[in-house]
């Protein structure tokens, strides 16, 4: 079998582009600088049918990408039946800093087990510590928080990917059609509602550990309490079209075993597309040595979540591989650079920046007081001080650094096509 090789590299600029580019970096906000307000969360009165996303060939943006529309598992004729994966390179143009900065028990209808329909006493029963409100179902399994200023937060990170990818929900070409869609992990739900507005007849599940998603949705989408980690709970006489997660690398022991559940519940032809960023800074320039904060707060980042059994930094470079193992095809790795500040002088990047550095801003406690806590022994005194440096570093605009996000995502091969 012959190995494609395709490396998307496309370039930003001022205006919203057609090709979506593969690099994006970080950048640094002033305390004194004003952040404009993310947009404010559908309004669900209605769903509104959108296109789908745009395609083209494998070789452009993301939001270019070919469409194959399949009904069944047979292979369509134009397709190639000794498609493989692809190997998308890292992105290695440099992001140019602007120089001019202002610094400033049985099956339902629905193929869904009953038993993950049901909310009952003990998943509502959160558990408190130090200052913040953690999930109590599975108790453990996620060591982030769940409460009003996490959800708040993790609604500005969806934004931020909504940014790098001017304006689209993923990469994954999909059939424009789709009729069932699985979101993973899915959080406050703003990714699942908003994929149920834009594919109108489609039915969008969203898992999670917490049920902390809003009531008022599309009537084409739901919520279920599942952890992704044990057995789905979905009848594989009813596959889905595209699966989807996001940002899962503090939740997920065995990812193997995820990828090889994903490609157990989609169809032959259908997607399955995993988005995660690095756990760890980096720079063109060599600034990212002057954040020695930074840095050594994520170095026991990486330290905890290892102990915890989760080894978070691995997760983005390791998608593709296990992806491929699980006996996906056409398997993409698409990369930017996302800036940690308004450093770039690229005004798309300085944008992304601005979000991206107040939601890390938001992010240094919550994902670090557990894991500091609970695994490596800290005081609660302790762990907050341990998380002021690093939060100057990332306001400070001499240092041009950026984290890797990764969006991967895969085919599962038409029956007969391998």
């Amino acid at each position: 079998m012959s190995q494609s090789t395709e490396n998307d590299t496309t370039k930003w600029n001022d205006k919203a582009p057609q090709n979506i580019p593969e690099t994006i970096t970080q950048t640094t906000i002033s305390s004194s600088t004003s952040l404009p307000s993310p947009p404010n969360k559908p309004q669900h009165t209605t769903a509104p049918s959108a296109a789908a996303p745009s395609q083209s060939t494998a070789s452009t943006a993301p939001n270019q990408l070919p469409t194959t529309t399949v009904n069944d598992g047979a292979a369509p004729e134009n397709v190639n039946q000794t498609h493989l994966h692809e190997s998308d390179g890292d992105q290695d143009a440099d992001v140019e800093v602007d120089t001019q900065s202002d610094a400033d028990s049985s099956w339902g209808d629905d193929g869904v087990s009953t038993s993950s329909t049901s909310i009952n006493s003990s998943m509502l029963n959160y558990t408190y510590e130090n200052g913040r409100r953690y999930h109590a179902y599975q108790s453990g399994s996620y060591l982030l928080p769940n409460d009003e200023a996490e959800q708040q937060r993790l609604d500005l990170k969806h934004h931020v990917f909504k940014l790098i990818l001017g304006g689209k929900l993923f990469c994954a070409p999909i059939d424009p059609n789709p009729q069932r869609i699985l979101d993973i992990g899915t959080g406050t739900g703003l990714w699942a509602i908003e994929c149920a507005d834009e594919f109108v007849s489609a039915e969008v599940i969203g898992t999670d550990l917490s049920p902390i998603q809003p009531s008022w949705v599309p009537p084409n989408c739901k919520f279920l309490i599942d952890n992704a980690e044990d057995e789905w709970l979905f009848s594989h006489n009813r596959k889905f079209d595209f699966i989807h997660w996001r940002v899962l690398a503090s939740s997920i022991s065995d990812w193997p075993r995820l990828f090889s559940q994903a490609y157990t519940h989609v169809r032959p032809g259908g997607w399955v597309e995993a988005q995660e960023h690095e756990v760890h800074i980096e720079s063109d320039d060599g600034t990212d040595l002057n954040a020695g904060n930074l840095q050594r707060f994520f170095g026991l980042i990486d330290e905890a979540s290892v102990k915890n059994g989760k080894m978070m930094d691995e997760v983005a470079g390791n998608q593709k591989k296990w992806m491929i193992e699980a006996g996906f095809v056409d398997v993409h790795d698409q990369i930017y650079k996302v800036p940690i500040g308004r450093w770039p002088k690229d005004k798309r990047l300085k944008e992304i920046g601005m979000y991206y550095q107040a939601q890390c801003l938001d992010a240094v406690e919550p994902i670090s007081m557990a894991l500091f806590t609970r695994v490596l022994g800290y005081s609660f005194e302790e762990a907050q001080v341990m998380m002021v440096g690093p939060r100057k570093d990332m306001k400070n605009p001499l240092n041009h650094v950026y984290m890797k996000f990764h969006f991967v995502y895969g085919r599962k091969p038409y029956l007969g096509e391998i």
